[in-house]
């Protein structure tokens, strides 16, 4: 058990199935989950297309039911069906086993209470993992089993929220990376009649690569797909769809920092004065667009509990990650692929301009690299070195989710460990050139090097986006 328990993460479950995740492990969670919450009504519980997650789910339905809860099974789905099911007046929380975007051999689970509340380690999971350790058995009467089918009350949701006459823009490539997304985007393209052609549709095996759209192998795929077929748009959603990632009509990626700016400024536009929510990692493209829209700024820490909790504590319009997770207002602040494929086609029709052009302004005015993913020796030594190399440089440090460093000549970089993997994530910025950018990058990384504990080269990518 004391393995299974490192499946704990900061924002969810994840871990490697079977050795920290698997059906005894399920088990015992739906005991602490229950009985920690003091649960007694309906649970919606779904899954990925993992070939563990059926299994998976079968032993939490079971286990539910045991101890009398009303399981509804909602099935293969998207995460956020389990989201939007937790909004029903029917059901008090939602379980879905995924990992997300993380590789085949991994499971996990993404937990909501009553409309999208969220769990964090700071809010049940930390206690749940107490409780698992100490073999906690929840007992009631038993409860039942039933399965229902969300996704055509989510889509009249999404009506609610979306006008096809407001949606036109040409034809857009979808890619599902195999995975969930096409469970309920096909639902979508069919009823709002969208042009679409689907590349990687039908929930199957993980990538090669994993099941991230960003994930330079996956993107150069989407390139090659789009290439000179034309195409307005490219959407791209990660395995539990609530990653959604875009690209422009020749099939380039378009950096999601500048995509959050765009939204950015559509949500104020809206809703003047609003609240957004956004993670440090890279934040001046997104302070800007906050400020020239007269919004309010809340900073979180990267992860979808922690930005969740910040969207309902602010009652925010809208929340950017750079991990390409959209949050909104009007969906319980959770995130969600479907609300922001279908914003920014809104967006992009109103504007009457393509994606690229939209994104050009902010390009030549802020300056970012790609994210470096490192695996290091010491995490500890390596901050303290950081701290000792540019703290009394920096005009500005923050140890807000991690490290940040703001510099003399306008640049900026932050170091966070990540909450779902064990490595370090790197981001630099600059507002002035991106030339000093990359020379001041350069030295940052020469420096880190004595730590590195893999054989990837993290000058391989490192380039202005």
């Amino acid at each position: 058990m004391n393995e299974q328990l490192e499946a704990f993460r900061q924002g969810d479950v994840r871990g490697t199935y079977p050795e920290e995740i698997n059906e005894r492990f399920v088990e015992d969670f739906a005991h602490a989950f229950v009985g920690h919450f003091g649960l007694t009504g309906k649970i919606a519980t779904g899954r990925d297309m993992r070939n563990s997650s059926e299994s998976l789910q079968n032993a939490l339905n079971e286990t539910l039911a045991s101890i009398g809860i009303d399981v509804v099974d909602i099935g293969l789905c998207p995460t956020e069906l389990g989201y939007f099911a937790s909004g029903m007046p029917e059901i008090d929380a939602a379980i879905v086993v995924t990992a997300s975007h993380n590789p085949a051999n991994y499971n996990g689970l993404k937990c909501v209470l009553k409309n999208g509340e969220a769990i964090s380690h700071d809010n049940g999971l930390l206690e749940l993992k107490q409780l698992m350790s100490g073999h906690y058995q929840h007992r009631a009467a038993r409860g039942s089993l039933s399965r229902v089918d969300y996704h055509a009350r989510y889509l009249e949701f999404l009506q609610r929220h979306f006008s096809p006459e407001n949606l036109r823009g040409g034809q857009v490539a979808l890619n599902g990376l195999n995975g969930t997304a096409a469970t309920m985007a096909e639902l979508v393209a069919t009823d709002f009649e969208l042009p679409v052609t689907w590349f990687r549709k039908f929930p199957g095996p993980i990538p090669e690569q994993g099941a991230d759209p960003a994930n330079p192998g996956l993107a150069e795929e989407m390139r090659g797909f789009m290439s000179g077929s034309g195409f307005s748009l490219g959407v791209a959603w990660d395995g539990d769809c609530d990653r959604c990632v875009c690209f422009d009509g020749s099939g380039e990626l378009i950096p999601t920092y500048y995509l959050v700016g765009l939204l950015v400024d559509h949500f104020l536009t809206r809703k003047p004065g609003g609240a957004i929510v956004f993670d440090t990692k890279l934040c001046w493209n997104t302070l800007d667009m906050i400020n020239r829209g007269g919004g309010k700024a809340v900073p979180a820490e990267t992860g979808h509990a922690f930005m969740k909790q910040k969207m309902q504590q602010h009652g925010a319009v809208y929340g950017g990650e750079l991990s390409s997770h959209h949050y909104f207002g009007d969906f319980f602040g959770c995130d969600s692929g479907m609300f922001a494929w279908l914003t920014v086609l809104k967006l992009l029709d109103e504007k009457g301009e393509s994606i690229q052009a939209l994104i050009r302004e902010r390009r030549d005015e802020i300056y970012c690299t790609p994210e470096i993913t490192m695996s290091l020796s010491d995490v500890d030594a390596a901050f303290a070195l950081m701290l000792k190399a540019y703290g009394d440089k920096a005009s500005d440090v923050d140890h807000f989710d991690g490290l940040s460093f703001v510099m003399p000549g306008d640049w900026r970089f932050s170091l966070r460990r990540s909450k779902t993997e064990p490595v370090v994530r790197i981001n630099f910025e600059a507002r002035k050139t991106g030339e000093t950018l990359i020379e001041e990058g350069v030295k940052v990384l020469g420096l880190l090097e004595p730590f590195r504990a893999d054989e990837v080269s993290w000058l391989a990518n490192f380039r202005i986006q």
